[in-house]
Formats: C-alpha cells, sequence, structure tokens
C-alpha cells in the first residue's frame, strides 16, 4: 500500500484536479449553435429483404436469413472495448406466421467499426434461436406483445442492462393522450380494450432487467431492496415515477459530476455515473433525468434526479424519496417543479412537448452532449447540452417532410395516392395503405466521424450517423448528417 502525504503541493493538487472534474457545473451556459450542414441523407435500409427506395436486396436480407420481414427501433447499445454494437429492435414481424406473437421483439448485432455504406450497410446479424430470429425475453416475465417495447439499453460493468415498456394498452385512444407536465401519469377514461388500470394503462411502465454480453438476448428482472419508498403495485420493480419510456447513455469521462453529488476533495474518491433518461408520457413529454451511481446502477432507490437549478445557480439533484414525495390533492404524483430538461416551447406551431422515442450521446467529435427525437410524425429534431442537466439548445431540425418534401415515395409511402406498383406496401395484408412517417431517431456515436478541419476556430464538424424508423415501409434505416457546432 502506498500512502499519499498531504502537503500544500499536494493539497492544491487534489483541489486543481476536482476544480477540472467540476468545472462548469454551477449551470454554465455555454453559448453554441447547431447547425446541418446541407441535408440528412439515407445510406442504406438495415432490415428487410428488398430495399424500398432501390428495390435491390438489401445487405442483411433478414427475411431469407433469419425470416424477419419487418421491424422498428433498434436502440443502439455499445458493448465498448472493442465488443459488439447491439440493436434492440420493437415489435418484429416474422415471415414464419405472418402475425407478431409475444414476445415478438428482435435483437442485432455487428462488430463494425466502419462507418456504415450503401453497399454492406452495418453488416448486421442478428441474435438467432434455430433457423430464424430469437426474441428477447425477460424473467420474471412482463407483457411483451405489440406497443410494449425494449426502449433502451447501456453497458454498465459488462453487464448489458435494458429497460422494457410494459403493460402499455395497444388500443388507440378515441382521444390522443396529450401533454400533461403537472400530473403526468394520470391516465384518461377507459375505453375500449384499454381498462386503465395499474396492470394495463395507456400509459405503461418500465421495467429494468439485466443480461451478460455472452447471453444478449435472454434478460433476468432487477429486483432491488424497497428500502424507504413505498411503492405502487405497478411499481413493482423498482422504476422512478415518470421514467416510463426509458433510455441511458454509457459512463465515463465525459459524464461530468455534478458539484451537488461529489464528495469533499479529502473525501471518499468521486463516483462514476450513469446518466438516464426518461419521459412519463410517450411522445407528450419532456425529457427527465436521473444520475445513477455507477455501483449501484442495478438498484433506482440509489438515484439522483434532476429537479432544476439551485438558488445560487447550477443544477438540483434530489433523493428518489424527494423524487417521489410530491402528489396533487387527488393522489396523483407531481414531478418537481423545474424536473423538465428544458422549457416548454412551441416550433412552427409544434408542441416541443412531444418526446417519445429518443437518444441521448456524447458526441466525441463535437465535444456535446446530443439528443434526439421526433415531434410530430414528420420532424427529425435534435438539441446539444454541456453536460446532461442542461442548458440545453433550442432545436434543430435534421429531417422534415416540410424540409425534405423528397423523402414522400424515396423513403416513405404516400398514404393518399400511393407510390406505384414497385413500392411495397408493409400493410397490405390490413387491407391499408398508412401513409409513412419518422420515428425513433437514434444517434450510433460509434460511428462517428470528426471532419473539423485543421484550421477551424470557434467551430466543430462531425458526420453523425443514425437510426429512423419508417411506419410505411415498416422498417429501420441509416442516415447520415452533417453537423456543425458553433461558439458565439
Amino acid at each position: 500500500m502506498t500512502l499519499f502525504r498531504i502537503t500544500p503541493r499536494s493539497l492544491a493538487l487534489v483541489a486543481t484536479i476536482a476544480a477540472i472534474q467540476l468545472a462548469g457545473q454551477s449551470g454554465r451556459a455555454d453559448a453554441t449553435t447547431l447547425t446541418l450542414v446541407g441535408s440528412s441523407q439515407k445510406i442504406c435500409q438495415l432490415t428487410g429483404d428488398t430495399d424500398w427506395t432501390t428495390n435491390q436486396p438489401t445487405a442483411a436480407r433478414t427475411d431469407t436469413n433469419y425470416h424477419l420481414i419487418g421491424v422498428d427501433l433498434g436502440f443502439p447499445v455499445d458493448a465498448g472495448s472493442g465488443g459488439p454494437l447491439f440493436f434492440l429492435f420493437g415489435d418484429a414481424f416474422p415471415s414464419t406466421t405472418g402475425n407478431p406473437i409475444p414476445p415478438d421483439d428482435a435483437m442485432g448485432y455487428t462488430t463494425r467499426t466502419a462507418a456504415p455504406d450503401s453497399q454492406t450497410c452495418l453488416d448486421l446479424k442478428l441474435v438467432r434461436q434455430g433457423d430464424a430470429f430469437a426474441h428477447p425475453t425477460v424473467s420474471p416475465a412482463v407483457l411483451q406483445g405489440s406497443f410494449n417495447v425494449p426502449t433502451g439499453g447501456v453497458f454498465v460493468d459488462k453487464r448489458f442492462y435494458a429497460f422494457f415498456w410494459t403493460d402499455h394498452c395497444v388500443a388507440v385512444p378515441p382521444t390522443p393522450l396529450g401533454p400533461l407536465p403537472a400530473t403526468p401519469l394520470q391516465l384518461p377514461a377507459p375505453y375500449l380494450n384499454c381498462p386503465q388500470i395499474p396492470q394495463f394503462n395507456t400509459i405503461g411502465r418500465s421495467v429494468l432487467a439485466s443480461a451478460s454480453e455472452t447471453a444478449p438476448s435472454i434478460f433476468e428482472r432487477e429486483h432491488p431492496p424497497l428500502g424507504p419508498i413505498t411503492r405502487l403495485p405497478s411499481d413493482s420493480v423498482g422504476m422512478p415515477s415518470g421514467f416510463v419510456y426509458v433510455t441511458a447513455a454509457p459512463p465515463g469521462p465525459h459524464v461530468r459530476v455534478p458539484r451537488e453529488l461529489a464528495p469533499s476533495i479529502l473525501g471518499e474518491k468521486p463516483k462514476a455515473f450513469v446518466p438516464v433518461f426518461g419521459v412519463a408520457r410517450y411522445r407528450f413529454s419532456i425529457p427527465y433525468l436521473a444520475m445513477a451511481p455507477q455501483d449501484t446502477f442495478a438498484d433506482p432507490a440509489t438515484w439522483m434526479f434532476y429537479a432544476g437549478q439551485n438558488t445560487g445557480g447550477g443544477p438540483k439533484f434530489v433523493t428518489r424519496a424527494e423524487w417521489e414525495s410530491g402528489h396533487s390533492a387527488t393522489g396523483q404524483w407531481m414531478p418537481p417543479k423545474g424536473a423538465e430538461l428544458y422549457a416548454d416551447s412551441v416550433i412552427d406551431k409544434i408542441d416541443e412537448r412531444c418526446v417519445g422515442e429518443h437518444s441521448v450521446t456524447y458526441n466525441a467529435a463535437l465535444r456535446t452532449w446530443l439528443l434526439m427525437y421526433v415531434c410530430g410524425p414528420f420532424r427529425v429534431e435534435a438539441r446539444t447540452a454541456p453536460d446532461p442537466w442542461g442548458p440545453w439548445s433550442q432545436p434543430t431540425v435534421l429531417m422534415s417532410l416540410a424540409h425534405d418534401p423528397g423523402v414522400v415515395c424515396t423513403l416513405i409511402m404516400n398514404g393518399i395516392s400511393g407510390c406505384g406498383s414497385s413500392k411495397f406496401n408493409s400493410w397490405q395484408l390490413t387491407g391499408q395503405n398508412p401513409g409513412g412517417f419518422f420515428y425513433a431517431p437514434f444517434a450510433m456515436e460509434r460511428f462517428t466521424q470528426d471532419v473539423t478541419p485543421a484550421d477551424a476556430v470557434g467551430t466543430r464538424t462531425a458526420n453523425l450517423f443514425w437510426l429512423v424508423s419508417t411506419w410505411n415501409p415498416y422498417d429501420v434505416i441509416v442516415m447520415q448528417s452533417t453537423l456543425q457546432i458553433t461558439s458565439n
């Protein structure tokens, strides 16, 4: 054992290290602007047998090789350190049965590190069971039928953790769910096939489960101790209130320690944290943030929750008990004031309280955190921030029907007139021809390219590769955008 001798010089060194680690934790507002250079471009179609745009075979040929016709989502979960990049796909349509039978999700992976291209795409493979694709399963079992899907995942200490959205009604409500920021877990009135009970309702809930890299499709639910928190039957596995559709970002040196969560300079070693993001009302929310200690990530009772800004500046974090403590006169859970990561706003008449599927990554080339989501059915947006708690920028549009009308009949189906006999209708068996739309934009940080010119001053530029799902065709597409961030 080596003893560290406390001297004025060593004390100054420790203080300097702590100052660097905690730099900017007073709610700094870095003045930067995110710009899309040119337009976002399709690189390849990741799933299915035939590329919908070109009518050429896809690289993965998921029907021929795995009996997978169509699927969505594909949240990327990177094992890091030369390991695979996994993809958590949602409701999958197998060619063997014609219709999905629960559990109906899928899982893919690649060991590729080179950027995607139009010929080989991502070198995607699917986790297999026999001659077909395998379904990721959760034990003890949760509802894994249609619209009950894996929403995100992260590797923590070489363990594969995933969040599963469950107990969510498939039936479409008679009126849109709509934003409800004050009491976001409030259920609407019951309707046909959706009784609005804790076990089955319009909002649903999330469970946390984990698997090993060697058996990545077999997940075991986490059962943390109950602790001081009284949990509802619908929260039996310990996920926090409001964290219904959930993702996470990997731990690492890019995750700085908020001053409020850091120990004293001469105290214990600073903890590493995993940022966890969740929305309460699917596609009608602004995300919440939890900072989960890496060493107790599996126990949400130990997480700390962003609750706005302190009076003197800097992010305010509260315990799980404090996070759960607010209730309305009718007993509805109320999040702490300021818990939403950014203020509600309206851009081009679209309400920005609209986040459902989302990803949050640290973009090393741009040196910023990047949030991606869809607002409305036709608008992919991105925001940036110096830290997971913000301050988050105004949105930058990466793709939209208004900005990119040429995507109709090249990327998505025209639901009014169709797109000709050569364009396959993914929903033809239902007798319908629904229009296509975008959802679930997920950044793949592994493939980001730093293309900042050597003589650039005050700007950084990166090629971002990301996934997006299209409703018709019902497939996952690999996209590329060139992003530039400028210091103002």
